[in-house]
């Protein structure tokens, strides 16, 4: 039976006030229609009993997942005017308080005007969508607006895809209605079957209280009444009307976030299109592999479940765009994916729970955007929330890392948690614990812990250390992988994935202070030609952060011949402060590349790398 993919939408958001009043919203007829149902009541009933975690929900990338195109939810520059990619010429306008965009049409001159009625995101980049006209069918513009950079892009560049796909991105049409809606609101019910116009209906736009705590209805009725408010409050025993996740068993607390952070597809075609209709059956406290197929990727196809083994075979490239050929998780916005693989979630009490509050406490000394960034507990900030269990590692730390007790690298995330998987132009940790190993590169191509900040050196540096301080025995390396650094091996010779992971480590302060900065930019060169968008915008982050190179003019979506220019300009800053390069660097002491850099750029990975974020 053929199985259609649903994988869940990575969270994006913005911390925004209330939206303004007065400004007329875009019609409702052009967007999906929030209309309670089924027990659902809105976050707007929970905030007179509690306004605290109703303010702190606020504050939160959450609630502003999915927002109204309207005046103080719209982070994008509207005043722009034109904007010219791939030969293509985009106008974005503000008409007062509306948001309208001109999109080329494929023949023709005239540009095809569309409102803006709904956004996506904000905490890294934001999209937008207009009505199709067909139904509540929404289009994507094909631009989306970068935060940190404060510019519009085309939306394949924001992502890893292949310069195929850049070049000629597929359509958008209904991909909010069909995948997003799923998990960018609350209580979703795409209602939409085969090629028709959608009628998608959600019970709030956003990811408001009731998509963690369950329908609110019963729970409001009750608690009407104050005495009855006052007495369960003086019990502390909870209410049995209405969900909450810190009340759960550890394995239904994590399922809550796991409904949308994870990957997922329908069990059937059947539920397929009747989940197209009338939405998941979820709820918070349910089963949550009652209403869809987790997926285990596993290495060994024979250990792989029969819905997994049946979507390896209709889609070709889901897994890899997903999963290291070992299984672990390789994009973010997955984690539960990757906790499902934690001996401490197997056979402890680890929870998302464990690290992360989805509400601020009010003794957070912290400001509440440092708060909502990653939603860390105050007490899981540092080794807290490891030594909390391994209180023995916490009384000695040091004779656990070998580092300093201060340092980066006795930081437990850094090494159990490393910076491994992708998502927004940035690498993101991992959440499956695992310990640094150098055969974790040599079985899966995954960079290992202890090289994403000693950069600077080689993985037989790795395997020595390794060796001496644990015990583990060291592995057949070739002489590349002896003795060359792997950080510039990683950047010169890796696939798309792993390029990306190691421009961001180079932008990332503890490896800049392990593996030193002078030798950097000279690398970080590389990344200004490379064929993928995002690849070269991570890239020009980090050679920005280095000293020297704060004003560095250069722009990622420019002629290869203009991109070749700014990397020849970037080499010659380097040079004019040339050092003795450390062993193993395929460059002279006066900046100038010996033989081996062309070689192991000649080993590049070029197979095409599409992660699905």
């Amino acid at each position: 039976m053929l199985l259609t993919a649903l994988s869940s939408g990575l969270a994006w958001g913005s911390l925004k006030l209330p939206l303004p009043r007065g400004p007329v919203p875009p019609p409702a007829d052009r967007r999906p229609l929030e209309l309670p149902l089924d027990g659902y009541v809105t976050s707007s009933e929970c905030k007179a009993c509690h306004p605290g975690p109703h303010a702190s929900w606020r504050a939160s990338y959450h609630s502003t997942m999915t927002q109204v195109a309207m005046p103080g939810a719209v982070a994008g520059d509207f005043d722009a005017g034109a904007l010219t990619f791939l030969g293509k010429t985009y106008r974005v306008e503000r008409r007062g308080s509306e948001f309208w965009v001109g999109i080329p049409p494929e023949q023709g001159a005239d540009l095809q005007w569309h409102q803006v009625v709904q956004t996506t995101g904000s905490h890294s980049m934001q999209v937008y969508w207009f009505s199709s006209g067909e139904g509540r069918t929404l289009d994507q513009f094909p631009l989306v607006f970068l935060l940190q950079e404060n510019r519009w892009i085309p939306r394949n560049s924001a992502f890893l895809r292949p310069p195929s796909v850049q070049q000629h991105p597929p359509s958008e049409k209904s991909r909010w209605n069909r995948t997003c809606v799923l998990c960018h609101t609350t209580d979703p019910r795409s209602r939409i079957l085969g090629e028709g116009p959608a009628d998608t209906v959600v019970s709030e736009i956003g990811i408001s209280c009731e998509a963690c705590h369950g329908p609110g209805e019963e729970h409001v009725r009750v608690n009407r009444d104050p005495a009855r408010r006052y007495l369960r409050y003086l019990e502390g025993d909870g209410d049995p009307t209405i969900v909450n996740p810190a009340r759960l068993p550890h394995d239904r607390a994590t399922q809550v976030c796991g409904q949308c952070h994870s990957v997922f597809y329908s069990k059937s075609q059947r539920d397929y299109e009747r989940q197209a209709v009338e939405g998941f059956r979820y709820r918070p406290g349910d089963r949550l592999e009652d209403t869809r197929h987790i997926v285990r990727f596993a290495a060994d196809p024979a250990d792989a479940s029969p819905l997994d083994r049946q979507l390896t075979e209709f889609f070709p490239g889901y897994m890899q765009g997903r999963f290291w050929s070992d299984g672990m998780i390789r994009v973010g916005g997955r984690e539960y994916n990757s906790l499902l693989e934690n001996p401490c979630y197997q056979r402890g009490e680890l929870s998302c729970l464990s690290c992360h509050s989805l509400h601020q406490p009010e003794d957070d000394p912290r400001e509440p955007r440092a708060w909502a960034d990653d939603l860390l507990r105050v007490d899981a900030q540092g080794n807290q929330a490891c030594v909390a269990c391994h209180e023995d590692l916490g009384e000695a730390i040091e004779a656990h890392t070998f580092h300093a007790s201060d340092s980066a690298g006795s930081a437990c995330m850094n090494c159990h948690m490393p910076h491994t998987s992708y998502a927004l132009q940035k690498a993101i940790r991992s959440h499956t614990i695992d310990s640094p190993q150098v055969n974790t590169e040599l079985q899966t191509g995954r960079p290992n812990a202890c090289n994403l900040c000693h950069l600077d050196r080689s993985l037989a540096w790795t395997a020595e250390r390794l060796q001496a301080w644990y015990g583990q025995e060291p592995p057949a390396l070739d002489p590349d992988q002896a003795q060359v650094p792997a950080g510039v091996r990683w950047l010169l010779t890796g696939d798309a994935g792993v390029r990306a992971l190691t421009a961001w480590s180079m932008g990332w302060e503890p490896a800049q202070e392990a593996a030193g900065r002078a030798w950097l930019p000279g690398y970080l060169a590389e990344t200004l030609t490379d064929p993928y968008d995002a690849v070269r915008f991570i890239g020009a982050r980090s050679l920005a952060s280095l000293p020297g190179f704060a004003d560095f003019d250069y722009e990622p979506l420019a002629s290869p011949d203009v991109r070749g220019a700014a990397r020849l300009e970037a080499l010659r800053r380097w040079r004019e402060t040339p050092q003795p390069p450390p062993p193993g660097f395929p460059h002279d002491e006066d900046g100038d590349f010996t033989p081996d850099h062309t070689r192991l750029l000649g080993l590049r990975d070029q197979r095409p790398v599409d992660l699905v974020e």
